[in-house]
């Protein structure tokens, strides 16, 4: 049995069981398309407690394999080793319970992606929310952010020439080079009207950094806190899709990281002396 398929499994149990839940971490970075070898079931869970993932585990896993382990943020998430793989690594289902990155689980369930995955139909954190979910300060899950962000573009363009009403999708989500440069290509950078929406509806600060450069004096109550006055002064007065342009939305991709690996560092020193 290949990993996706030992996945696609235990979901179906969970399922069986009463345990709802999305899959995400290497397997839905897997499914979203990068190469990615996982032995790790890491999954966001609509169960509110340890105590109640507890109560309902046996049903899914009747195996006198299944036990607790312990985890330092008991209230937010719960671990369980199901089994042993076939060079005795323990087979691990690790559950978030609530995580400070996501919403609740019936709007990350609201917008899932269920896709087909190890044989079967399962539900994936959209890829939206697998970007945010990776807002960490581990360094691994930036370098998957760079690739999925690619992703992201990528299916939105794709997405944006299938139906020309979704353009507002693909353009107020621009995160990477290669989408910026198919933006370019496909002439969007050419209607006002657009530009001026795109960027009073931005969330993210590397495309309001692409989109601003042509409309200057243009604000987003939303992203600018997030971008230092110089550099919003030089991408005012930067010339558009020039090198300069490109290293100033750099400086802003690179400024919300930092801020994003420092809030997810709050986070787990605030937990820890908690003593949660």
């Amino acid at each position: 049995m290949t990993p996706d398929q030992r996945l696609a499994q235990i979901v179906h149990a969970l399922q069986q069981a009463g345990i709802d839940i999305l899959v995400m971490g290497g397997h839905a970075v897997r499914y979203y398309g990068i190469d990615r070898n996982t032995i790790d079931f890491d999954l966001v869970t609509s169960v509110a407690t340890a105590e109640e993932l507890r109560s309902k585990l046996p049903e899914a896993f009747n195996s006198p394999n299944l036990r607790e382990q312990g985890v330092w943020r008991a209230n937010d998430f719960a671990r369980f080793e199901i089994g042993r793989l076939p060079d005795g690594r323990q087979e691990l289902l690790e559950f978030w319970l609530r995580n400070h990155l996501l919403g609740d689980f019936q709007t990350l369930n609201a917008r899932a992606e269920i896709g087909f995955y190890g044989g079967s139909e399962i539900p994936f954190l959209s890829l939206p929310d697998l970007l945010k979910s990776k807002e960490t300060e581990r360094e691994t899950d930036w370098s998957d952010i760079a690739l999925l962000e690619e992703i992201q573009d990528g299916r939105n363009f794709a997405a944006l020439q299938k139906d020309p009403r979704l353009v507002s999708v693909f353009v107020t989500n621009l995160r990477s080079r290669r989408g910026m440069d198919q933006a370019i290509d496909a002439g969007l950078p050419n209607d006002p009207a657009l530009i001026r929406e795109t960027i009073a509806a931005c969330t993210h600060p590397a495309a309001f950094a692409f989109w601003i450069a042509l409309a200057p004096s243009t604000s987003s109550s939303i992203v600018i806190p997030m971008i230092e006055p110089t550099t919003l002064a030089s991408l005012r007065s930067a010339t558009f899709g020039t090198a300069k342009h490109f290293a100033l939305i750099e400086i802003c991709r690179r400024a919300y990281k930092r801020r994003a690996i420092e809030l997810d560092r709050a986070d787990k020193q605030a937990k820890l002396s908690q003593g949660r």
